[in-house]
């Protein structure tokens, strides 16, 4: 089945709800442990594995997926598609990277740039604006 844009913009809202809760997930364990610091930290430690393989599966996903459905439904062009394209890669990475850090403090500040990153890309990237099954066209063109 080929990918729409329509379903691509289905398929990563549901990726980034999933990766929602397990950030409220791994939020909640952090409170936990800094309440208890005397409790056991391995379940925090196998949530957050949890979450950054699936951010690291959903970004594989995404980046596969958004160069082509850009590219052939975006009228402004291959340079401006590389160039989101490249950025948004580069944010992925910078934030993939900071899920590593086991200290809840570090772990609610990458937590809140990735819920702001996500919000970001449903504005102006993961949009039924953007990502729609008909061609994109200049407003007022034609």
């Amino acid at each position: 089945m080929t990918m729409t844009p329509s379903r691509a913009l289905t398929e990563l809202i549901a990726q980034h709800d999933s990766l929602r809760v397990m950030m409220d997930l791994c939020e909640d364990l952090a409170d936990d442990l800094d309440a208890h610091p005397e409790a056991d930290p391995m379940t925090l430690t196998r949530e957050l594995a949890r979450l950054r393989l699936a951010f690291d599966a959903h970004n594989k996903f995404e980046e596969q997926l958004l160069r082509p459905v850009l590219l052939e439904h975006d009228s402004f062009g291959p340079v401006r598609v590389q160039r989101m394209v490249e950025d948004h890669i580069h944010e992925h990475r910078a934030i993939g990277e900071r899920l590593s850090s086991p200290a809840t403090a570090a772990l609610r500040d990458v937590i809140e740039t990735l819920r702001a990153h996500l919000d970001a890309e449903e504005r102006y990237l993961l949009s039924s604006k953007v990502l729609r099954d008909d061609l994109v066209t200049i407003e007022g063109a034609g």
